[in-house]
């Protein structure tokens, strides 16, 4: 599957904003894209492991929930992490 970073986590993945990535879950794919870019890992994901709140994580376009992460990816599926960004 691809992953595609945008915005301020591209400064985490040397600004690779495509990412093909293995696993056959959109979950093991973003396992395999924060061990290739640990630094990704600590502002992706909590202590627990979980997708941090400020991030939205789409498979082809559909918002998945937590919950959803298990849902299968192949490799012609695009999944995408968009960052909340707030301020005034």
């Amino acid at each position: 599957m691809i992953v595609k970073v945008r915005g301020i986590l591209l400064r985490f993945t040397d600004y690779q904003n495509e990412i093909e990535v293995d696993g056959g879950t959109v979950r093991e794919g973003l396992a395999d894209l924060t061990q290739r870019y640990p630094a990704l890992d600590e502002v992706l994901r909590d202590r627990e492991g979980a997708v941090r709140a400020t991030h939205l994580i789409a498979l082809n376009g559909e918002q998945l929930t937590l919950e959803e992460l298990d849902r299968e990816a192949g490799e012609d599926d695009r999944v995408d992490i968009v960052t909340a960004v707030s301020g005034g």
